[in-house]
């Protein structure tokens, strides 16, 4: 289980993030207006966010209610979010939590679901998810317009549906993170939403390398690039790597030859079985 955020006031910032021990954050892709200057998911948080190690996971609220308004608004507003997200490097392979933010009633459900059917023309139920309370939540997975599930506390009754992959843990009260007050979740499934699971992967994203480190993919393609060249001229003679096709030169150190040349002259020299030189050998 990893603990994550979700915030809307203002943006804590993917270092303070990280420092304070969370692992992930749900987040906006709808604008919060004047009044919630923090709540759209920005390209450049996104990327401040993979850059120190927290991964992202979508959600779309407008109104608390919006839900009720059906069908073709929940089309629209899937494809308004799945916009949003892709212009934050986020992936069509990844969920949507769609939030009910209210204490939704049997008889609202009907409404509740035909938003989500709708969304689902646009993103496929596979990548629709739920925000609400126990009851909303359940009937909607129970229905099978909602794939994927994140529950609060409130509006609950103490009960938790089994099948959620995130809990808004009200409980715990709220994070402060970097001045921003915080809901505080808690993913209870492998594969939660987050978007690092789906999609291509981003040059800024962020993964461990091989001595632990915390590296942008971008720096280690240039790493990997860079070593990958200079073991191409110590193998081939220098230039090597920069001749299309490659021209092997060999070293003035080795009378032209290459190391692997070198090696097979040496090798038959002194009579080691299965050497060569490259005279004679193929």
């Amino acid at each position: 289980m990893a603990n994550g955020l979700d915030y809307a006031g203002g943006i804590p910032g993917g270092a303070a993030i990280a420092a304070a021990g969370y692992r992930f954050v749900c987040r906006y892709l709808a604008s919060g207006g004047p009044g919630l200057p923090g709540k759209l998911l920005t390209p450049a948080e996104a990327d401040d966010l993979r850059a120190n190690g927290i991964d992202i996971v979508s959600n779309w609220e407008t109104t608390a209610d919006r839900m009720l308004d059906g069908y073709e608004a929940g089309r629209s507003d899937a494809q308004a979010a799945l916009n949003q997200a892709l212009a934050c490097g986020g992936s069509a392979s990844r969920p949507i939590y769609f939030s009910a933010d209210f204490d939704a009633t049997p008889e609202q459900q009907t409404p509740i679901n035909a938003y989500l059917q709708g969304a689902a023309t646009v993103l496929g139920t596979d990548n629709v998810g739920i925000y609400g309370g126990y009851w909303p939540v359940s009937r909607a997975l129970d229905a099978g317009v909602a794939t994927w599930g994140w529950q609060t506390q409130a509006w609950s009754g103490g009960n938790q549906d089994p099948r959620i992959n995130i809990l808004q843990n009200v409980s715990l009260g709220y994070a402060y993170v970097n001045g921003v007050e915080c809901d505080i979740d808690q993913s209870l499934t492998v594969d939660f939403g987050q978007w690092s699971l789906g999609g291509d992967m981003q040059l800024s994203d962020t993964i461990t390398d091989a001595y632990g480190n915390q590296v942008s993919v971008g720096d280690a393609l240039k790493w990997l690039l860079y070593h990958t060249d200079l073991t191409i001229d110590q193998l081939g003679g220098e230039g090597t790597r920069d001749a299309m096709p490659a021209i092997f030169a060999g070293w003035p150190q080795l009378n032209g030859r290459t190391i692997v040349d070198a090696l097979a002259e040496i090798g038959a020299h002194l009579g080691i079985a299965g050497y060569q030189p490259p005279s004679t050998g193929a």
